[in-house]
């Protein structure tokens, strides 16, 4: 039986940290959640984390800054990356990729199950690596 990912949701605002952590605990993944970028820190340097899930404008530091620090990290640039946004902001959603993410989503177009079907599909082909 394969293992579910543990995600680690990344974003500022409370109501899509809950929203995603409700969709996510439906299909069974475990969860850790993050209001910022500094939080996210210090649960990759504590916990278990499978899939990174983060947004991208968040204040002080933003995604493109996170998905940097990440794969720099020894402990943690493995961690494969989707990045959930609003993309209102195309500069950012660019540098993002050229960044390391592996998935860029548009949070208005992106139901809950296929938000979970790429974060399986990301933790399967990590394993194979």
């Amino acid at each position: 039986m394969k293992t579910k990912p543990t995600v680690l949701i990344i974003d500022d605002d409370p109501t899509t940290r809950k929203v995603l952590t409700g969709g996510l605990a439906l299909a069974g993944l475990p969860v850790h959640l993050a209001g910022s970028p500094e939080e996210a820190s210090e649960i990759l340097a504590e916990k278990s984390v499978d899939v990174i899930v983060t947004d991208l404008m968040m204040p002080n530091i933003n995604g493109v800054d996170l998905i940097q620090a990440v794969r720099a990290a020894d402990h943690a640039r493995h961690i494969p990356i989707v990045v959930f946004t609003s993309g209102g902001n195309l500069d950012l959603v660019k540098q993002a990729g050229l960044s390391g993410a592996n998935v860029i989503l548009q949070k208005h177009s992106t139901p809950p199950a296929k938000l979970v079907e790429t974060i399986l599909k990301l933790h399967e082909d990590a394993g194979r690596k």
